[in-house]
């Protein structure tokens, strides 16, 4: 094929162009303080990662954020940002309301419940749950608390047991919490009836050691609810991104925290 001088000449120059440019940037990262070993590349493919869950997890919590808070409705220092499918038109009931503890366990320290409800596929109505309590460290152990809320869940759920979980945070760091979960067969409210319903449903319960505080954040729903809403998509997300003002004094100083006046290089 034959190729003129000129088409030579222009393709020559765009490639020096090219190479120009490269250096260009290459220079200008040398100037910023990054090199070209492949640490820019890496940081910038981070920010990528991060920046993509931080978006899903900006899709899954659209809603408020809430403060957990004890009996007398003073904060404990945990605060837990809402699905969107729980915020809009929620309702927040005291542990007075029939409704606001769950049929087989009873939470101490229950300090509100939130509730909405969700449509299935079918067109039924029922609630979903998300429970928020907080007991006072002087009154009751970890231990002899969390073994008191699994003694009641075995009465409907033989087996179910307290386990270790490693959620994601928004950043990408690890987030460990201890989680009790029933599934099965669960009563919930057919409010717009007004009657009970037994449904297919599932309920996270989930301790973290606040402060002063052990807190409970239970989440539980109707299963068809729960998988057309991404109910447990988003209580995960909730627990993964859940702020403590006031950490125990054995996780003092854990987990990296940027410098003091260090910046990334893009």
């Amino acid at each position: 094929m034959f190729v003129s001088s000129g088409e030579v000449g222009v393709r020559t120059a765009r490639h020096v162009s090219r190479l120009g440019l490269l250096a260009w940037i290459g220079g200008l990262l040398a100037f910023s303080g990054c090199d070209l070993t492949g640490e820019y590349d890496k940081k910038f493919q981070q920010a990528l990662q991060t920046s993509g869950l931080r978006a899903k997890f900006d899709q899954l919590l659209k809603g408020d954020e809430v403060d957990v808070t004890d009996s007398a409705g003073q904060g404990v220092g945990v605060r837990l940002k809402l699905p969107g499918s729980v915020d809009n038109s929620k309702v927040k009931i005291t542990d007075k309301d029939a409704q606001a503890q769950p049929p087989f366990v009873k939470l101490p320290g229950l300090s509100s419940t939130i509730y909405r409800q969700l449509d299935d596929n079918g067109g039924q109505f029922l609630p979903v749950y998300v429970y928020l309590a907080a007991v006072p460290k002087a009154d009751q152990k970890a231990d002899a608390l969390q073994a008191s809320l699994a003694q009641q869940v075995a009465a409907v759920a033989a087996g179910a047991n307290w386990t270790d979980q490693s959620l994601t945070s928004p950043t990408g760091a690890t987030v460990a919490l201890r989680r009790l979960r029933v599934e099965g067969p669960q009563e919930f409210m057919n409010i717009p009836q007004k009657k009970t319903v037994k449904v297919d449903g599932r309920f996270d319960l989930y301790y973290l050691d606040a402060g002063n505080h052990h807190v409970l954040i239970g989440w539980r729903a109707p299963k068809a609810q729960a998988e057309k809403y991404q109910f447990y998509d988003a209580a995960e997300a909730a627990m993964g991104a859940i702020t403590v003002s006031q950490p125990p004094p054995s996780a003092a100083g854990a987990g990296a925290t940027p410098a003091a006046g260090k910046t990334a290089c893009f």
